[in-house]
């Protein structure tokens, strides 16, 4: 047997449809996993593995590498990520990385030449879902396509999505895998349409209420457990409604009361890696992401030392500020 371990989002989903889409793995079991809970989900494997679009967790990183060690003893492991990597994965694991990219570009450039021509489609909705279409090949790509057309079907799967992200709906999730490596389009799979179509309009109702209820520093608007199902959404909607460098979105974990998650949304004005991770650490969490979009878990007695030394360091980097509506409506 063979596994596909995958993440819940856009990007995850389109690179398990593209490996699923290969003669070889066509009949690959597919399991939803994240960054936190992937040594839990390794435990009792004893087929050959892929996985896609999983960061490593450092505090589970010794944890991980050890069952990866041992799976990778008998069975084959293929790892595609575009996460930065804390530190290597075992010698045995086939890992296929790059930054720059997203998930579902690698997995395409790497079984390329064993996919079907409508593969193309897929290897953009998944680019264009995690922000990462303006690689040179994405770009190329786009020309073979329609770009409004294609920002319809990359809108109903990545809104769609959420409500299918959830363990109760998981064999739902995968018959949307198995579709899209079929051939299918977003706007022909009916859930999901409806389920995208149902989203957008909660987020009509529910921008106007977090827009009038966000907190404001200097350098970045932030808002606690917020009444909206996107945490990367509000992020953004905070972020530009404020002005401010960064948006970021924190949730109380009912599970962990003492640890609270933060989602943080940038604007391509700084690498978030850079600053994120070191101040998360320094008070006992951790974090991790893209240069433009990070998340981390921290204790929550430590939430406003975080924000707070956050804020310092922004203001010390002296990021130039982002311009105002005012400014951009002028003529010359």
């Amino acid at each position: 047997m063979v596994t596909i371990l995958t993440h819940l989002d856009a990007d995850g989903i389109c690179s398990g449809s593209l490996i699923k889409m290969t003669k070889k793995y066509k009949n690959a079991r597919v399991f939803f996993t994240h960054p936190a809970g992937l040594a839990k989900d390794l435990k009792g494997i004893n087929d050959d593995l892929l996985i896609c679009d999983i960061a490593i967790d450092i505090k589970s990183y010794h944890k991980t590498y050890a069952l990866l060690e041992k799976i990778s003893q008998e069975h084959e492991i293929y790892y595609f990520d575009h996460h930065h990597l804390p530190e290597a994965l075992p010698e045995k694991v086939i890992n296929i990385h790059n930054e720059s990219i997203s998930a579902t570009e690698i997995v395409y450039r790497y079984f390329y030449h064993a996919l079907p021509s409508y593969a193309d489609h897929i290897a953009l909705l998944g680019a264009i879902c995690d922000y990462l279409d303006n690689s040179p090949l994405m770009k190329e790509l786009l020309h073979h396509y329609e770009r409004r057309t294609l920002f319809l079907d990359a809108g109903l799967l990545a809104e769609g999505l959420k409500k299918f992200s959830h363990g109760p709906n998981y064999d739902d999730l995968r018959k949307i895998v198995q579709r899209l490596s079929q051939g299918e389009y977003p706007c022909e799979i009916r859930e999901l349409t409806r389920a995208a179509l149902s989203s957008t309009r909660r987020d009509k109702l529910q921008r106007k209420n977090i827009l009038e209820n966000y907190e404001k520093r200097l350098n970045f608007a932030y808002i606690m457990d917020p009444d909206a199902g996107s945490r990367s959404k509000v992020a953004h909607w905070i972020m530009g409604h404020s002005g401010t460098l960064l948006g970021i979105v924190i949730i109380q974990l009912r599970s962990k009361p003492d640890m609270v998650d933060l989602t943080i949304r940038g604007r391509q004005l700084i690498d978030l890696r850079t600053i994120i991770p070191e101040i998360a650490q320094s008070i006992g969490g951790n974090a991790g992401g893209h240069s433009n979009a990070i998340g981390c878990r921290i204790p929550k007695n430590k939430l406003n030392r975080f924000l707070t030394i956050l804020d310092e360091k922004l203001s010390q980097l002296h990021i130039p500020k982002p311009f105002r509506i005012a400014e951009l409506i002028q003529f010359d």
